[in-house]
């Protein structure tokens, strides 16, 4: 019970914080799909090149998270500042990167997709505008995780809500007063998101952190940064490929697909919060040298992120109907969005394996492992099986999921393995 609270309150409001930026995907997806079919695919399929960015903000986050917590648990205040310096000097470095590729290549990017014509012009437009204004995303993900790191998760909740408000707001202004369509939309998510920045930034010793950034990277940072940064790239590039995959089905099963996973957001927001909370106590823990306050913290994480996963994935597997047709009424993406629905909800336990036990793995220091894990799982076989399944075999969309629902299964079991020979040797 002591672990669990000391988990709920790390990992309630990165639940809320996660609530809150998936709503502003449900959102954007809601309003581009008043739009049209063409439009909500060309943003879905953008949406997974940005996601791929994003999710090596989150990396970063996560390592930064790691290491300032375990400062804090050696109590070492001088080397916590210099992560948090040198984790804002590789988000701002990335984001001018990660902005010009989404300028200069990102209609290139697309077509390579296999995506019609129109929905790449659609995604493209989309693309250059938020990826290549990045820079909102990547702050807003290393100053939330400062923040939560250094005992104040609630601070990124609140800034997430403001946000999401100020995005709903100027989103429908643009979408049903001024009819800017993906313009409109694409802009009120930066707008939005720079205001989150400047929040965040209030809160923090930032004149202080700017001050003490040093032109060289910590190999501390960069170890555990660059591969818990690969693995969410092998993660969402391979993402990107299976929705080129799924491209091969129809524009409806893409749109389907993109409906249902926007929903099933709702089923990780548990896992990802309470993962967000392993990190920094696991990492706390060690700082500490408390082995067996470590083995307490991953054992509740795990039951935490099942229990919540499965109550919040049954609720909206059991509601799938009602809440697919406020997205559209064609009928081939309702039965996609449905399939999506589904497998996400009877693969809930395994996802929260691999959320936790790869959290673990970084909090503990060493996020070659959850890499590695990641690399044969997404590209071996969730893919290869998902094309074989999907297309050799004409499965369709349900051989793509029953792939991913493996690909999940295999690292659980593999990264838990691990794990058990770690504790016992240390």
């Amino acid at each position: 019970m002591k672990q669990t609270k000391k988990i709920m309150r790390l990992a309630f409001p990165a639940m809320m914080e996660n609530l809150l930026q998936m709503l502003m995907g449900v959102v954007d997806n809601y309003l581009v799909a008043q739009v049209g079919l063409i439009a909500v695919s060309g943003v879905s399929v953008a949406n997974n090149i940005i996601t791929i960015y994003q999710a090596i903000f989150i990396a970063l986050g996560a390592a930064v998270s790691s290491l300032v917590s375990k400062s804090i648990g050696e109590k070492n205040p001088q080397k916590s500042l210099h992560y948090q310096s040198e984790s804002l000097l590789i988000t701002l470095g990335l984001s001018v990167l990660l902005g010009l590729i989404s300028i200069v290549f990102g209609k290139y990017i697309l077509a390579w997709l296999g995506t019609e014509m129109a929905v790449t012009q659609a995604g493209g437009l989309y693309l250059a505008i938020v990826g290549g204004l990045i820079v909102s995303l990547g702050l807003m993900t290393t100053l939330s995780a400062f923040l939560r790191a250094l005992g104040k998760p609630q601070l990124p909740m609140y800034v997430s809500l403001l946000t999401n408000v100020l995005n709903a707001v100027l989103s429908a202004v643009a979408i049903f007063i001024f009819h800017w369509g993906i313009v409109g939309v694409a802009c009120s998510t930066v707008i939005s998101r720079l205001l989150g920045v400047v929040m965040l930034a209030s809160q923090l010793p930032i004149k202080k952190i700017v001050k003490n950034i040093r032109w060289t990277l910590d190999r501390d940072l960069v170890s555990i940064a660059l591969p818990a940064a690969g693995e969410r790239l092998m993660m969402r590039a391979g993402d990107v490929v299976i929705v080129a995959i799924i491209v091969k089905f129809g524009t409806e099963v893409v749109a389907g697909n993109a409906i249902g996973e926007t929903l099933t957001q709702f089923n990780y927001m548990p896992g990802m919060g309470v993962a967000t909370a392993t990190v920094i106590l696991v990492a706390h823990s060690l700082g500490q040298k408390n082995k067996q306050e470590i083995r307490q913290l991953v054992r509740a994480s795990y039951l935490v992120s099942v229990v919540l996963m499965f109550a919040v994935g049954a609720m909206v597997y059991f509601s799938g109907n009602q809440l697919t047709h406020l997205f559209t009424t064609n009928e081939a993406a309702l039965e996609a969005s449905l399939v999506v629905l589904f497998y996400s909800f009877i693969g809930g336990p395994a996802t929260a394996g691999t959320l936790i036990f790869t959290a673990t793995w970084q909090g503990l220091g060493n996020a070659k492992l959850p890499f590695y894990a990641t690399t044969v799982g997404m590209w071996v076989i969730r893919i290869v099986t998902g094309y074989v399944l999907g297309i050799v075999l004409h499965f369709g969309l349900t051989g793509v999921w029953l792939a991913t629902v493996a690909d999940n299964v295999f690292r659980w079991i593999f990264l838990y393995i691990l794990y058990r020979k770690y504790m016992k040797k240390i």
